[in-house]
């Protein structure tokens, strides 16, 4: 094993993969990704990996837009393949939230988002087997949709190594190394590598790693589930990745014969080492009493399994994305679920910042781990429901 780099980044998800291509792709001769598993092997591959702008702030949407053309162009821009389809995104909300909607819509277009209002009859319109007379207003992205995330984060890390990175698999970060407040390296399970830069990508396991460089990151780490419903043949179709505040839940096409349903509460709390990686005894049943609110036909959908994935949850819901502590260690982590859609902007920002001195691609400011002790967490002006986390979690009613 080689003994120096002149980056190492720690995590090998689509997060980490892409901090290691771009900072490959911007030249860094000596680039060491090490993942203590196999790629893949956290959050990432348990990702549902939509792909969408609809936040209700808009630094998130500009992380989220700015990775796009990524996504929709993966084998021109990067090389290989990321499992795109373009099903489209609804994002339906009742009538207390349907002026939020518009603002948020609003902002998404400014940004630059291909993004527009619809009314109940012209999302029944885009999707004939979704009720349509219990909400008020929808957002809509035709060219939205979801991906592969293990596709992705392989054809990243093929990419980096192409490039003259190193991915070592199997091999754990114990501990950040620091002298005189800079860094200087890694202890892994084979040893020391010495490198004055080091990027804190672990998913749930970045705060005890941030913690060996004195740094403290809130992060909790939460458990949620997905049950896969194969479609009654009278549906069977690639519908539109939706987000129902309205109904509280969210679903994705699963190709063209199943859906993916998100819904209840996660699970605080959980050992990232040691969860329970299948579906509650009940929870087919929660995803179906929710997904028919929308999609009455999988009422008689079949319940064909399903997992649990891990969250890097901050107080706010939001990435930290950040350079503190001794001089050269970095933060990209606590994206609390929706980091996937933002992975190529992110790794981007990273390695300019490296490389550059500065983010260009997007202001990471406030994503800075000291939001909270300022009293200024990354909350949007119109955010849905009670705000802040992921609505679908809510047992309060969000209608």
């Amino acid at each position: 094993m080689n003994r120096t780099a002149d980056a190492i980044v720690i995590g090998g998800g689509v997060m980490g993969a892409s901090i290691a291509y771009h900072l490959a792709q911007a030249g860094v001769p000596r680039v060491t990704l090490l993942e203590k598993k196999h790629l893949c092997h956290g959050g990432t591959g348990k990702s549902t990996a939509v792909i969408r702008m609809h936040y209700e702030n808009e630094p998130e949407t500009r992380l989220a837009f700015a990775s796009y053309a990524t996504y929709a162009h993966f084998g021109d821009v990067v090389g290989g393949e990321c499992g795109f389809v373009k099903a489209g995104v609804l994002w339906i909300v009742g009538a207390r939230d349907a002026n939020k909607l518009r603002a948020n819509v609003a902002m998404h277009q400014r940004v630059g988002a291909n993004a527009r209002v619809v009314t109940p009859d012209e999302v029944q319109s885009i999707e004939p087997a979704y009720r349509v007379d219990d909400f008020a207003l929808a957002a809509y992205e035709p060219d939205s949709g979801y991906a592969d995330p293990l596709l992705t984060t392989f054809a990243f890390a093929k990419r980096a190594r192409e490039m003259g990175a190193t991915i070592r698999e199997g091999v754990g970060a114990r501990r950040v190394i620091a002298s005189d407040s800079r860094v200087t390296g890694v202890e892994t399970d084979d040893g020391i590598i010495e490198a004055p830069i080091v990027i804190d990508a672990a998913g749930c396991w970045a705060a005890p790693l941030a913690k060996t460089a004195g740094v403290d990151v809130p992060i909790v780490v939460q458990r949620n589930q997905v049950a896969v419903l194969r479609q009654p043949p009278d549906l069977m179709r690639q519908h539109a990745c939706t987000a129902d505040v309205s109904a509280g839940m969210y679903f994705r096409p699963d190709g063209n014969h199943a859906t993916q349903v998100g819904a209840g509460a996660g699970e605080d709390g959980v050992d990232p080492d040691g969860y329970n990686q299948a579906v509650d005894a009940g929870f087919a049943d929660l995803a179906k009493s929710k997904v028919r609110q929308r999609v009455p036909k999988l009422e008689r959908g079949v319940f064909r399994g399903g997992w649990s994935g891990i969250y890097d949850m901050t107080p706010d819901g939001k990435a930290i994305l950040d350079r503190v502590g001794p001089d050269g260690f970095y933060l990209a982590c606590g994206f609390s679920g929706t980091g996937f859609k933002k992975a190529p902007a992110v790794g981007l920002c990273l390695s300019e910042w490296i490389t550059e001195g500065l983010p260009r691609t997007a202001d990471l400011r406030p994503f800075r781990l000291s939001r909270w002790a300022e009293g200024q967490p990354l909350v949007g002006e119109h955010e849905y429901g009670a705000g802040g986390g992921h609505f679908w979690q809510s047992d309060k009613e969000i209608s």
